[in-house]
């Protein structure tokens, strides 16, 4: 991106010689080549200098370090955060987060990309022309069922990839948890599978999560939404829009022929990148660049990109989404 410039990455890990004495080579070549650009690599945030000028931290750790790097990052004197989503492990911990920014006037920009996809956006924009349309989102991700451990994440698939899809109905559609009326899990096993997996293969080492799932929400002003999330549904994820009678009136694919092909070649040439980091760099670059431009602008409105206070919003749908589909899913160990 030509409009910023890097001043540092914090690695926590490969970068502390007491965790990591031996990091990867490919980790030495980063370094080596950041360091040639005069960019410093450092592992902890505190070994940086006082910011000076406006700087936009973005912040994308392990979700439970992310409330001490926010911290941290504020305390040097960074004037805006990009934090990758949930943000926090708790909603209690983001709402500290959200109030100590505010008192410091730091504005916070939530990661929730697919706000921005073109393929949602344009079924958002026909929804809203359609009276009583209801939209169904799918948000497939390309694992292979061996590949389940390596996929889902402790903070589990409501409150990580399905809350893309969440952040979607809070930002756009107005969905809140408050305003719930109807909750219908989708319980065939095709759609919605509660699972149990076993960190590093360890039987004392475990939690249960969702290697897919599907529900509709219907709210007090009548609005209708379906979501599904598949950890193993495919490259491709898309949007229906249908008529009140349900009745299918287009499909937006998250990529076209030409698309999937060029992803497909990345897929293999990439193979040490997590796949979903290739399949939705353009939603990760696109909303990044509005970041930019929005704070480059000097706008305060943040130009209806996803805050932290949206942030709260899809963090408490995600708690009421989870609770719900958790009363009437078994576990499949």
């Amino acid at each position: 991106m030509q409009n910023v410039n890097v001043l540092a990455v914090v690695e926590p890990f490969y970068l502390d010689k007491t965790k990591c004495p031996f990091p990867p080579q490919s980790v030495i070549d980063l370094v080596s080549m950041l360091g040639d650009m005069n960019i410093r690599c450092v592992h902890k945030v505190g070994q940086l200098d006082t910011f000076l000028e406006q700087t936009l931290c973005v912040i994308g750790s392990e979700t439970r370090d992310n409330p001490r790097m926010f911290r941290e990052c504020i305390g040097i004197g960074a004037s805006h955060i990009y934090l990758e989503a949930p943000g926090a492990p708790t909603i209690d911990q983001l709402k500290d987060m959200h109030l100590l920014a505010a008192t410091r006037g730091v504005d916070v920009y939530m990661g929730y990309q697919r706000t921005f996809a073109s393929y949602v956006q344009r079924a958002v924009s026909l929804s809203r022309s359609i009276p009583k349309s209801h939209v169904f989102f799918c948000h497939n991700e390309a694992y292979s069922s061996n590949e389940l451990n390596l996929a889902v994440s402790q903070q589990g698939i409501l409150h990580s990839m399905a809350a893309q899809e969440l952040a979607v109905l809070v930002k756009h559609l107005g969905v809140k948890a408050d305003e719930i009326a109807g909750f219908k899990v989708n319980t065939n096993r095709l759609f919605s599978e509660k699972q149990t997996f076993y960190i590093n293969n360890n039987p004392g080492n475990k939690f249960t999560d969702f290697s897919r799932v599907a529900f509709k929400i219907t709210t007090n002003k009548r609005r209708s939404v379906s979501v599904m999330g598949d950890r193993c549904g495919g490259l491709i994820s898309f949007a229906v829009v249908k008529s009140h009678t349900g009745k299918e009136l287009q499909r937006f694919p998250s990529h076209d022929a030409d698309e999937v092909s060029m992803v497909e070649s990345e897929l293999r040439n990439g193979t040490e990148i997590a796949p979903q980091f290739i399949i939705e760099s353009d939603e990760y670059l696109e909303l990044k660049r509005r970041v930019v431009k929005c704070i480059l602008s000097g706008e305060r409105t943040m130009a209806g990109l996803p805050s932290i206070q949206d942030g709260l919003d899809v963090f408490a749908l995600a708690d009421y989404c989870k609770a719900q589909i958790d009363a009437v899913l078994t576990d499949h160990d």
